[in-house]
């Protein structure tokens, strides 16, 4: 059977649904692929036998699509690549393999997390220049970034990143674990964004933003993984196809990709912008924005993100979610409701003109809602400017309240019958600016400096 380029980027988001299922439950799967996706049921089978043989299989592609063998699935602990030492496997998925490993020859050497490609062979004409490219990825040097060490080539041809191991776990489980309330959540969230601001400031676009590839170390750091197969971005803001996204080809989660990204069209670092949105929205109400029909195809959800309406966070909260946040679901929904809404919906925008304008523009909004401030993404809103007055200004408020009061008895002598029923909407006035007041404030579960 001869693929496209357009296929094999399509089998490996496939293969990433089947992997972790075992044998019963990947025959299941395939008995319930799509029919669109009938046509690839052949190469399936025989990735999924290769993977579950531990050998080396060869997808015949289309002239110039490459040689795609899938050749890191049979790897064995002990087997050098380069200079490495493979010690366990981290975790596989359609796209790449990720190895514990050690300099080999070094016995207290440091440890690295391998990354290795399923579907590709890089061509020897090709692997100087993956080096150079790799080593400028190198240069992001963050504290929430996990570093690229290095990149090379095996002596049989096999490409490697090798990246800084984190012992952590995914932001949101991590979250979860912790029963962190919304304030701990967002504060962690704006070491990502600080992370990304960095490296879209180096013309780096991620592309794979999602709670796995952002790990939060035991002492509450937060990691970004994955950044040595991101995309460089041109001059003009657009992705420049290179030879190491040739290699790694189409690198996306569906629940976390932007629409342009499914589409197929240009991606910059909006499409960065979108997936934090998305994790923003998990880390929030433990929901993604759309859910899945079907595990068998994701379909359904690409056509969501592009077309339908997102549902507000504050419609999406569980009892269940609203405890691993410390608060009651009535609670999670009033301080959900809002600026939160509007700060997600912004950074979830179908076009990406629309969004937060760039990571610090997002990370800027969700500092100003931690800071009892008026958030960009929904400024307008009276409701919203009145109950922050309120919330800077309690007692000035009450005292021109009071002043009012006194004014309007001290000029009404002579009128008093008009005088008292003004009197008394004045006192209405005060108590339920009062009521108003403290139900914004019981809201919060801890006091937001100004």
């Amino acid at each position: 059977m001869v693929l496209t380029g357009d296929q094999v980027a399509l089998l490996s988001q496939l293969l990433d649904q089947a992997l972790p299922l075992d044998k019963d439950g990947r025959e299941r799967w395939l008995r319930a692929l799509s029919p669109e996706y009938q046509a690839l049921e052949p190469a399936l089978r025989q990735a999924l036998l290769s993977a579950g043989a531990g050998a080396s299989v060869t997808l015949p592609t289309s002239e110039g699509a490459g040689d795609l063998s899938v050749m890191a699935l049979g790897l064995r602990a002990g087997q050098r690549i380069g200079p490495y030492q493979l010690v366990r496997e981290l975790g596989a998925g359609g796209m790449a393999v990720v190895w514990l490993a050690q300099r080999a020859g070094e016995a207290s050497g440091r440890e690295v997390a391998l990354k290795l490609p399923l579907m590709s062979r890089l061509r020897r004409d090709l692997a100087g220049r993956f080096a150079r490219e790799c080593d400028i990825l190198a240069k992001l040097e963050h504290p929430n970034i996990a570093r690229m060490y290095e990149a090379g080539v095996s002596a049989d041809g096999l490409p490697y990143l090798a990246l800084e191991y984190v012992e952590g776990k995914p932001l949101t489980s991590w979250c979860d674990a912790h029963q962190l309330g919304l304030r701990e959540r967002l504060e962690l969230f704006l070491q990502v964004l600080d992370a990304v601001h960095y490296a879209h400031g180096r013309q780096v676009v991620h592309r794979d933003l999602k709670p796995s590839n952002l790990l939060v170390t035991s002492w509450g750091q937060v990691r970004l993984l994955d950044f040595g197969v991101g995309k460089m971005l041109a001059d003009g803001q657009d992705v420049v196809r290179t030879d190491l996204t040739q290699v790694y080809g189409r690198m996306l989660t569906p629940d976390y990709a932007s629409p342009e990204q499914l589409q197929g069209t240009v991606i910059s670092a909006a499409s960065d912008i979108y997936a934090l949105g998305v994790v923003l929205y998990e880390l929030l109400v433990g929901e993604r924005p759309y859910r899945r029909k079907s595990e068998s195809s994701p379909v359904p959800l690409e056509q969501a993100i592009k077309v339908a309406q997102i549902r507000k966070p504050s419609t999406q909260v569980q009892a269940t979610a609203a405890a691993t946040r410390a608060t009651t679901r009535e609670k999670l929904v009033r301080r959900l409701r809002g600026d939160l809404d509007a700060i997600v919906l912004k950074a979830l925008a179908k076009h990406p003109k629309d969004r937060y304008s760039s990571a610090v523009a997002f990370s800027s909004d969700v500092k100003r809602y931690l800071n009892g401030d008026r958030v960009e993404a929904d400024s307008d809103r009276p409701t919203v400017r009145f109950g922050r007055f309120l919330e800077r200004h309690p007692f000035s408020t009450a005292t021109t309240v009071t002043l009012i009061a006194a004014a309007i008895e001290l000029t009404a002598q002579n009128q008093n019958d008009w005088a008292h029923a003004v009197h008394a909407y004045v006192d209405q006035v005060a108590a339920r600016t009062a009521t108003l007041f403290s139900r914004w404030r019981s809201d919060e579960p801890t006091k937001r400096p100004h």
